[in-house]
């Protein structure tokens, strides 16, 4: 007999290539060649092992918007596997996977000269709209501005349903610390899940951001893709 509270003890799961098929979001962070990178895409994996899509690139604050993908995957019974993205007119990048459902899986980066680490989360809605992806979220956001150091910054944000957002933030730059700044701006999806944002902090000058939708439209990958800064994470609710 279990004690009480305690959660039963489900099997692990047995996968393959089918396990992994959908429209899913990604997000990578790390570094390449010692600079800190992000990369934010939406691909779609056919069950069968190969995968189509798009990824926008920041490399130490250059960046390369929207670029097509291609690449395989392998993932076996006990539900690791590989997989390689080449984008277009770029290298091939591997990965050593774990899936830890259908619907989200964990990756870390496999070439030599680089330090990346992220994940693969299904976008679990076919069609987006943003009446759909209105509400509450919670923040997380971590990076660097290229010359000035590391950041981090939490907070609440609220998407409208007009396209407006509005929130407050708190957080840190280098070790200065911020709280209660005021968050406004406007963003867009589109029915594929993907989108923007422009975001202002105190009616500061204005900040850019793609944006994959994920998890049924209760969570949102991001990317900043402003020249000089290398920020990117994650919206829940």
């Amino acid at each position: 007999m279990p004690w009480p509270g305690l959660i039963p003890f489900a099997p692990p799961l047995t996968c393959s290539n089918a396990t992994l098929q959908g429209n899913y979001g990604f997000l990578v962070t790390g570094t390449s060649a010692g600079n800190p990178i992000a990369i934010l895409g939406q691909i779609t994996a056919d069950g069968n092992g190969g995968l189509t899509g798009m990824e926008t690139v920041n490399d130490n604050g250059a960046i390369t918007d929207t670029a097509p993908v291609t690449g395989t995957y392998k993932i076996g019974s006990k539900c690791v596997g590989t997989a390689t993205i080449t984008s277009q007119g770029g290298t091939a990048a591997s990965y050593n996977l774990a899936a830890v459902s259908s619907s989200k899986v964990q990756l870390v980066g496999a070439d030599s000269g680089t330090v990346q680490s992220g994940l693969l989360e299904a976008q679990g809605i076919g069609t987006c709209s943003l009446s759909a992806i209105k509400g509450t979220y919670g923040i997380q956001q971590t990076g660097d501005l290229v010359g000035q150091g590391p950041l981090v910054f939490g907070g609440r944000i609220v998407l409208h349903a007009n396209g407006v957002l509005s929130g407050t933030r708190w957080g840190s730059i280098n070790g200065t610390i911020s709280f209660g700044d005021v968050i406004s701006g406007a963003y867009k999806i589109d029915k594929r899940c993907f989108g923007g944002a422009v975001v202002s902090i105190n009616d500061g000058s204005p900040t850019h951001y793609n944006l994959v939708v994920v998890n049924a439209g209760n969570g949102m990958l991001f990317l900043q893709i402003d020249q000089g800064t290398v920020t990117s994470g994650s919206w829940e609710r």
